[in-house]
């Protein structure tokens, strides 16, 4: 009998595979059977450990070597006494893999089976709040409408109220520098005129008993200012006081107001516009005649001269005043 290395795992062999697969390829079958079948050794192969059927079957055979060729029978009725069938690693790990798989969806039907109720509950919920949502999204929606509705409204009156300025803005350009609100600048005539010394030559009798015979009057200096306003004047001030369509020239006393505001001699007129045009209006009017001849009573000519850029400035603006009845 052959010796029979001791119980133990089988040593890697070059050309086979490595590990846990060397060794489930190296047990595929019982030892037994793998003894049994091995013609050459006639018993179980070198590094194979021993187990209780190779013993059992490895001493009829050593015994029917020793006597001659055992008969078919014999060899099958060998097998046939062989222990049972040893089971494979691989179909162990199969089946504890089944049995894992089968326990992982049990416990995912479990987990399923008691979720249910939470997850009605969490359902319901997101329903409720899916529903509160597009209430408030239908709120809002109605208010951005009414928002933009109102901020239409709003362009709309601003565009008019922007067309009322433009428009308002265009008549105020063209009654202002009528009503002398604004200054105004241009080219012009501008007249200076002085008070008759007592004893020279064209003092004439005064129809003014309050102001001396050698003083211009307040009559005489608004016929010629009149006759500025004939020649297309723009804009006309005596002494620096702007004269509008409603300014007087009068007397109070021994001075002259223009605009209630008091000027004395020398009078200076500056006019604005073209200056032929005033020039020839003034020296064709009655008072401008005399004045130029010298023959003006209380007036003297000093100079006539038309600047390029006379500057005239704006008329003094009043407050109107309301008549209240006494205690309001």
């Amino acid at each position: 009998m052959p010796d029979v290395p001791p119980p133990g795992p089988v040593p890697p062999q070059s050309g086979r595979l490595p590990g846990v697969l060397a060794a489930v390829a190296a047990e595929a079958l019982d030892p037994a059977y793998r003894a049994a079948a091995s013609p050459r050794t006639g018993g179980l192969p070198t590094g194979m450990p021993l187990t209780a059927p190779a013993r059992r079957c490895a001493a009829p055979r050593s015994a029917g070597r020793a006597a001659g060729p055992p008969a078919a029978g014999s060899r099958a009725g060998g097998r046939g006494a062989a222990g049972p069938r040893a089971q494979p690693p691989a179909r162990h790990a199969t089946r504890v893999l089944a049995v894992a798989l089968g326990m992982l969806l049990a416990l995912a039907g479990a987990t399923q089976r008691a979720g249910g109720p939470a997850r009605a509950r969490l359902d319901a919920a997101l329903v409720a709040e899916r529903d509160r949502r597009e209430v408030d999204v239908a709120a809002q929606d109605t208010e951005t409408a009414g928002l933009r509705a109102t901020v239409a409204a709003t362009r709309a009156a601003v565009a008019r109220d922007l067309a009322t300025g433009r428009a308002t803005a265009a008549e105020l350009g063209a009654l202002q520098p009528a009503a002398a609100a604004v200054p105004a600048t241009g080219a012009g005539l501008r007249v200076e005129i002085t008070d008759a010394r007592p004893g020279d030559q064209g003092a004439g009798p005064r129809d003014s008993g309050a102001r001396g015979v050698d003083q211009l009057t307040a009559r005489d200096l608004a016929s010629l200012v009149n006759a500025l306003w004939a020649g297309h004047a723009t804009a006309i001030a005596v002494n620096g006081v702007r004269l509008s369509t409603t300014s007087p020239i009068r007397t109070a006393g021994d001075a002259i107001l223009v605009d209630f505001q008091p000027v004395a001699s020398p009078y200076r007129i500056d006019a604005v516009g073209d200056p032929a045009a005033l020039r020839t209006a003034f020296l064709g009017s009655v008072g401008g005649r005399l004045l130029a001849a010298g023959r003006l009573p209380g007036a003297r000519l000093g100079a006539m001269t038309t600047p390029r850029v006379l500057a005239v400035p704006a008329a003094r603006q009043t407050t109107p005043r309301l008549a209240r009845r006494l205690g309001q």
